[in-house]
């Protein structure tokens, strides 16, 4: 682990060295809510100098979490950034690690572990003040604790028999409501994977029928807890019970608006690497001049129903969208923008399809433990498929890029990393 720690520390702090402007960079005002909370205690957007207006423009745990490293003078410094984002990455990795060796073996734990060291998303985003670093985190968190206590195959054998919980199932169920919710509170799309997780919780682990519908409860009730705090505080402070945020309406419609549909309808077929991203000045100039009441729910709301709209007028586009979305959130290749060269293109497209390509080698490698009678030492996998089919979904009708998979990314790479293992009789 020590080696592991120093790997990360030269490669993720090396990167972020290298990149260190752009930690100053706020596109997601994640920067901006945590300054005005540290400085206000206010949530929000800041009015003047002093003031602050409330917000539920974006999710709370994140500029929460900032808001503890903004300094005296109300600034939010770029090395205590770095120092946080160097610090999850390591977590994510590690965990990753520990996952791939309790799941698969020792060689493909490290193979897993440097295939999430080195992925230029998780790279790039490490050095941005947005979500995607400590979403990925969550999920490999979650994940692990699934593994090591909920999805052990060793025993989960189900049990009809009657009994109590212990204290240790308690501790199982809360651990794990504990970590859905700060999911949740990270990014609202979570709420789809949390209720995949916590609907598994009744019907298979190693305790007894009457346990496994307590931990259900408990799981729930904290989840339930947690998000019911941040809708009650949003009731409070923006006057709506908002319990994700009010962004969703403008991602529905930049997924699904005139410009995005005529682009799909009329773009070129070209190499990946060369193919160009849609560029949606178009649209910021309608969303723009969409009418505006200061309410910023009542604003998404506006957001929303335009979108409906334009669904409602080209059924067929949406769906022909909705494949466009799926494909571009797992796409190896990025996107040709401008500053972007066509070498890094390539790189990064052939290595995210290498990566692609070892879970296609595992599948045919361990086909037949795919089987349906071997469900059993599935459960343990169970959050990475979910995740997959959540993000997929999701993403599917909202807007959608590969950095968007993030939280996937250790997923895919121990996936890889099973191409590795001997195949088993």
């Amino acid at each position: 682990m020590a080696c592991l720690a120093a790997v990360v520390l030269i490669v993720r702090g090396g990167f972020m060295l290298t990149h260190y402007e752009s930690l100053q960079d706020d596109p997601d005002a994640y920067r901006v809510i945590a300054e005005t909370l540290a400085r206000t205690g206010v949530f929000g957007l800041p009015v003047g100098t002093e003031e602050a207006r409330p917000t539920a423009f974006r999710p709370p745990l994140y500029p929460w979490l900032l808001s503890w490293l903004v300094d005296g003078a109300g600034t939010l410094s770029n090395p205590s950034v770095a120092i946080l984002q160097l610090v999850l990455g390591g977590l994510t990795i590690g965990f990753t690690w520990d996952i791939a060796r309790r799941l698969l073996s020792k060689w493909a734990a490290i193979c897993a572990s440097v295939l999430v060291l080195i992925d230029p998303i998780l790279l790039w985003q490490s050095s941005l003040v947005m979500t995607e670093t400590i979403a990925t985190t969550l999920v490999v968190v979650t994940w692990w604790w699934w593994v090591v206590r909920i999805g052990r195959t060793e025993d989960c054998e189900p049990k009809t028999a009657k009994g109590g919980l212990t204290r240790s199932d308690v501790l199982d169920a809360v651990v794990l409501g504990s970590l859905l919710t700060l999911c949740i509170l990270c990014r609202p799309t979570f709420l789809v994977w949390a209720a995949m997780l916590a609907a598994y919780l009744p019907v298979t682990g190693r305790v007894t029928s009457r346990a496994r519908a307590a931990m259900f409860v408990i799981t729930l009730a904290i989840m339930v807890t947690g998000v019911g705090a941040w809708t009650i505080r949003n009731l409070s402070a923006v006057g709506h019970p908002v319990w994700g945020t009010t962004h969703g309406g403008y991602t529905l419609l930049l997924a699904n608006n005139d410009s995005f549909y005529d682009y799909l309808e009329n773009k070129p077929t070209e190499p990946p690497w060369r193919r160009h991203a849609w560029e949606p000045d178009e649209f910021f100039a309608e969303y723009q001049s969409l009418p505006r009441s200061g309410d910023e729910w009542a604003d998404d709301q506006v957001a929303y129903a335009a979108a409906r709209s334009t669904i409602a007028r080209r059924p067929e586009m949406f769906w022909y969208s909705c494949w466009v979305r799926m494909t571009r959130l797992w796409q190896p290749f990025p996107h040709a923008t401008a500053g972007r060269s066509t070498s890094l293109i390539v790189i990064v497209g052939l290595l995210h399809s290498l990566v692609y390509a070892l879970i296609l080698v595992a599948v045919w490698r361990h086909a037949r433990q795919l089987h349906p009678r071997h469900w059993r030492p599935w459960i343990a996998w169970w959050p990475a498929v979910a995740i997959v089919i959540t993000l997929s979904g999701v993403h599917a009708v909202y807007w959608s890029n590969p950095r968007m998979r993030s939280p996937a990314i250790p997923v895919l790479s121990i996936a890889a990393a099973a191409a590795l293992v001997r195949r088993r009789d």
